[in-house]
C-alpha cells in the first residue's frame, strides 16, 4: 500500500497546473514562431514569349501539362494577350474575345467549345478548375482566335520557348498596352532578353507579395559586370501593373548560369511581363 500514498497529492498538483496553464499564469513550454508564407511555386513550362515579351504565371496561376496539352489560366492568359474575358453564371462557361474573333463555353469537364461563327472546336483535353482557376488547353483557343499564331523555338542552349503572335502583320493589342511602361520590348538581337526565366514563387509579406524569379543567362556568352539590366510588370485582375526595374548582377555572368531576382507589389498579380537586356 505504501507506493499508492501519494496519489491524491499528485492528482492535486496536476489539477492546478492545468489550471495554471488555462488561464495563462505559467508559460507555456513551446512558444510557436510566427506563422510564414509558404511560397507557391510556379514552374515556368514552356515560358511564354507574348510580343517577344516573357509572360510568366505566378503561383496557382502557372501553366502544367496535361495529356500532352499546355493548360493555361483562362482568365490571366486572356489579360496577357490583351484579349476580352466574359463569364456566363448560368451557364458557368468563359468566353475569350480577341481582335473581332472568340472562343466561348468553356467551361470546366467540357471538352468542346464554339467559335464565333458557331463551329464546334475539340479541346482534347476538358477544361479544370484547380483551387478555383479555370484552365484549358491553349492550343486548341489560340485556333479559334485565327488572328494569333505560336511556335515552339529554342534559344542558344537548347531551352524551349513558347512564341505567340499575331498573324501576318497583326499587332496583339497586349503590346500596345505596354509600350509606355516596357522600353525593352522593341530591343532585338542577342541584347533582347538574355536571361530566360525557369522557376518564379510567390509568398505573401508584409509589404504584400514577394515574387522571386530564377533564371539562367541564355545568352550563349560571358555578361560583363553592371552591363544588363531587368524589368517586371505585375498585373493585377484588375488590369493595374506595377513596373519593378533592376540592374543586372554586379560581377560577370558566366554562360549558362543561374541567378534569382526579387521584387515586392502590393497585390498578387495575374501575370508578370519579364524583360531583360544587356547594355
Amino acid at each position: 500500500m505504501k507506493k499508492y500514498r501519494h496519489r491524491p497529492f499528485f492528482r492535486l498538483a496536476m489539477k492546478t497546473l492545468i489550471m495554471l496553464l488555462c488561464v495563462g499564469l505559467l508559460p507555456a513550454i513551446h512558444s510557436a514562431a510566427p506563422a510564414q508564407a509558404t511560397p507557391v511555386v510556379g514552374n515556368q513550362i514552356s515560358p511564354l514569349l507574348i510580343n517577344s515579351q516573357y509572360v510568366l504565371f505566378p503561383g496557382k496561376l502557372a501553366p502544367y501539362i496535361q495529356a500532352g496539352r499546355l493548360m493555361v489560366p483562362v482568365r490571366a492568359f486572356a489579360g496577357a494577350l490583351g484579349a476580352q474575358l466574359t463569364y456566363d453564371a448560368t451557364t458557368k462557361s468563359a468566353t475569350v474575345s480577341l481582335l473581332g474573333e472568340s472562343v466561348g463555353q468553356l467551361r470546366a469537364g467540357q471538352a468542346t467549345a464554339v467559335t464565333k461563327d458557331g463551329n464546334t472546336i475539340a479541346l482534347g483535353v476538358s477544361p479544370q478548375l484547380q483551387e478555383g482557376v479555370l484552365f484549358a488547353p491553349m492550343n486548341p483557343i489560340l485556333s479559334g482566335l485565327k488572328k494569333v499564331k505560336w511556335e515552339n523555338m529554342y534559344k542558344v542552349l537548347r531551352l524551349k520557348v513558347l512564341i505567340v503572335q499575331g498573324r501576318g502583320d497583326t499587332v496583339l493589342p497586349q503590346a500596345k498596352s505596354w509600350q509606355s511602361v516596357t522600353p525593352f520590348g522593341d530591343l532585338g538581337g542577342e541584347h533582347h532578353n538574355p536571361f530566360y526565366p525557369t522557376l518564379l514563387t510567390q509568398s505573401a509579406d508584409s509589404k504584400g507579395f514577394r515574387l522571386s524569379l530564377s533564371v539562367i543567362n541564355a545568352s550563349g556568352f560571358v555578361i560583363p559586370k553592371g552591363a544588363s539590366s531587368l524589368e517586371f510588370v505585375a498585373v493585377n485582375s484588375q488590369g493595374q501593373a506595377v513596373v519593378r526595374q533592376l540592374p543586372g548582377p554586379s560581377q560577370p555572368t558566366p554562360k549558362a548560369a543561374a541567378l534569382s531576382f526579387t521584387i515586392h507589389v502590393p497585390a498578387a498579380p495575374d501575370y508578370v511581363i519579364f524583360n531583360s537586356r544587356i547594355e
